[in-house]
């Protein structure tokens, strides 16, 4: 079927066997099916950062209080100097209790590309799993996740890879699956239990992450785009795509140091940054700046007010390979103008 050639093909694009792969609405979903399908005990801990997406976070409270284990949020420079940064804030974190860590691959609001390989091998090495949230790293950079060492993996396609909304994906390693359980329970659940299978564990006689990925109607069409949006970049290159996204953010760090009322603040280490480019704006705060420049100039921006003083925010710009330089002066030119006013 062309669902089973998409999810073939989009192995094959992270380097994982398709039965591995589930099929998900979002990358939230995704994380919500580890954290809330692994048989917890009380004191049990989660090592996190603080670099992580409001609805990951809510995952881990909610679960704090569920099933009452500790939470542990490792501080992360927003523009550390390279990777060992990463690596020493979050081996600071684990103690003895330290079953999971939780972290982004990309970053949301800065777009900081953590060595995830060393997170995971650093988990392994103190028997923690390890599991990432790579909403923004399909698409945007080359991923190869059986090379990660990731245990667990989910990510988003509707965003760097461009198929339609509604399309995320879990990986699990078949070495950890049955440690899952269903997040939704249907058509996919089994009352006879899981079955051990030569590779990995089964559902019904299918492979294991297919049985839990099936919640009932989904928008299978969604997913079966996603050969198509994998063939056309791979037509382009990842490297090349990788390529430009950096070539576009360094022309927009070029125009922003320009402006004596501006800096960059994501990180300049080659290894850590990629298309995400957040640059903090002074005295732009105290207006709804996201609206206006929609409203007026048709340019859609997250926009982060700072806590400390909100005259002032920050503002997440991607640069993907459909982007040009002439919309990164349109968009210079307006906050250009939103500051004189």
């Amino acid at each position: 079927s062309e669902l089973e050639d998409s999810r073939e093909v989009f192995g094959q694009f992270v380097n994982v066997a398709p039965e591995d792969l589930a099929f998900l609405p979002n990358v939230t979903a995704a994380i919500n099916m580890v954290v809330n399908g692994i048989a917890w005990e009380e004191g049990d801990e989660i090592l996190t950062t603080d670099q992580e997406y409001g609805a990951i976070l809510n995952c881990l409270h909610n679960a704090s209080l569920r099933y009452r284990i500790k939470i542990v949020t490792a501080s992360v420079q927003v523009a550390p100097d390279g990777p060992s940064d990463i690596i020493e804030e979050l081996a600071a974190g684990f103690t003895a209790q330290t079953r999971l860590v939780v972290c982004s691959h990309v970053t949301t609001r800065t777009g900081i590309i953590m060595p995830i390989k060393e997170i995971s091998q650093m988990a392994h090495d103190r028997g923690a799993l390890a599991a990432f949230d790579g909403a923004h790293a399909p698409g945007m950079i080359p991923l190869d996740i059986e090379e990660s060492g990731a245990d667990f993996y989910g990510g988003n396609c509707h965003k760097w890879l461009c198929s339609p909304k509604g399309v995320g994906f879990l990986y699990a390693n078949p070495s950890v699956q049955e440690k899952l359980h269903h997040l939704i329970v249907s058509w996919g659940y089994d009352r006879n239990g899981v079955k051990k299978g030569p590779i990995r564990p089964e559902i019904n006689g299918q492979p294991f992450m297919l049985g839990i990925e099936k919640w009932g109607t989904t928008d299978l069409a969604a997913q079966a785009t996603v050969a198509d949006a994998v063939q056309f970049q791979e037509r382009i290159g990842t490297e090349e795509i990788l390529r430009r996204g950096r070539e576009l953010s360094g022309y927009l760090k070029s125009r922003i140091d320009r402006l004596d009322w501006s800096r960059v603040v994501s990180p300049s280490h080659q290894d850590m940054f990629g298309a995400i480019t957040t640059c903090f704006f002074e005295g732009l705060g105290s207006i709804d700046l996201g609206k206006t420049l929609y409203e007026r100039d048709r340019i859609t921006v997250p926009v982060f007010e700072q806590e400390e003083d909100n005259r002032n925010c920050l503002v997440r710009v991607s640069t993907h390979l459909y982007n040009t330089e002439i919309e990164i002066d349109r968009f210079v030119a307006a906050l250009e103008r939103e500051k004189a006013s």
